[in-house]
């Protein structure tokens, strides 16, 4: 199933683009991006890296938490840690 990103398009109206056909995006002027799909170029609403990012899917990711570190991976000092006799 294709997962399409919809861009408002410079000259108005809106296009839906498949990110997995996108062959490279290009920053244009002013508040634009061209979006190349092969041959095919559609200049949308954007700065470079909000169309990038919106195609590659970081928009739509959830953010992850990081691992918890262990004890190999805590160097340093610490103070006042809690229950921590000085």
């Amino acid at each position: 199933m294709a997962k399409l990103v919809i861009f408002r398009k410079g000259g108005g109206g809106k296009v839906a683009i498949n990110p997995e056909q996108v062959s490279h995006v290009r920053s244009a002027a002013g508040a634009f991006t061209d979006v190349f799909m092969g041959a095919q170029q559609v200049a949308v609403e954007g700065s470079f890296d909000e169309v990038v990012n919106l195609l590659a899917g970081y928009e739509r990711r959830t953010p992850q938490e990081p691992a918890p570190l262990t004890a190999t991976q805590q160097r340093g000092l610490v103070f006042n840690r809690p229950g921590q006799k000085s």
